[in-house]
């Protein structure tokens, strides 16, 4: 079976930090600056190699343009990734994907945010993902590449990397906006991530006061820290009650 060569080490890439980051969290070793040093670790992956980026793989799957060759295997590590938000949460998106890894470090810039709530978002996320899969099927038009996904981590010059550039910079006030208003992995891995296994949990410290719901960026922990969390480590790092766990505890209601 023919594989790319870039493919091959995001798989492998993949493969090593997925679990490790995990284990780094269930330990509550994922400090800001290791978690800083994994952002830009994946961030530059993207720019090393571009076959391994999900979001275009997914959208080459809608339109039937993955190689014969590389089919079976593009499709056992979307599904094994996407499933994986079932066990370990949005790991991936969070913290490996290098699209997603880059609108993070992006929104560490110190300026005021603007913070939309995921009932928005998601609404929104699911309308581009019909309209993308309607695209792919009916034109075979690629809504990724006209994004300029593509171009900015191959670093082509023209429109494509201008748009995801003005993507990278809106970053720096609204929190992950191609991830949350765009991305069809985010779509699909939404749709496990609310029921995983492990997640950032509530335990009885919990006093209500508010603290960690003002710091999360797209506003999730009001209930359950679900399906929209990217495991940011925001909210934790500001409970001064220790009352926040990435676990399998119960959220407190």
């Amino acid at each position: 079976m023919k594989i790319e060569f870039g493919m091959m080490l995001g798989i492998i890439y993949t493969a090593i930090m997925l679990p490790l980051v995990s284990y780094l969290l269930c330990k509550g070793k994922l400090n800001k600056q290791l978690g800083w040093l994994v952002l830009i670790l994946s961030s530059l992956m993207g720019f090393a190699f571009f076959a391994p980026l999900f979001p275009w793989q997914l959208q080459l799957l809608m339109m039937g343009k993955i190689p014969a060759a590389n089919l079976p295997m593009v499709l056992l590590v979307s599904t094994v990734v996407i499933l994986s938000s079932l066990l370990v949460g949005r790991v991936f998106c969070g913290h490996i994907c290098p699209p997603g890894a880059l609108q993070e470090l992006a929104y560490l810039a110190p300026w005021k945010k603007v913070k939309i709530s995921s009932s928005i978002t998601t609404k929104v996320r699911w309308g581009v993902f019909a309209l993308m899969v309607l695209l792919s099927v009916s034109l075979s038009f690629n809504l990724t590449k006209v994004l300029g996904l593509q171009d900015f981590f191959e670093l082509v010059l023209g429109p494509g990397l201008v748009i995801f550039l003005v993507i990278v910079l809106a970053s720096t006030i609204v929190y992950r906006p191609f991830c949350r208003f765009i991305c069809p992995f985010g779509a699909l891995s939404s749709l496990f991530a609310g029921r995983s296994l492990l997640g950032i949990r509530r335990n009885d410290n919990c006093v209500e006061c508010g603290r960690c719901e003002k710091a999360c960026p797209p506003q999730v922990l009001r209930g359950r820290a679900g399906s929209e969390c990217y495991l940011c480590g925001r909210c934790i790092a500001t409970c001064h009650k220790d009352a926040l766990k990435y676990s399998k505890a119960e959220v407190k209601e």
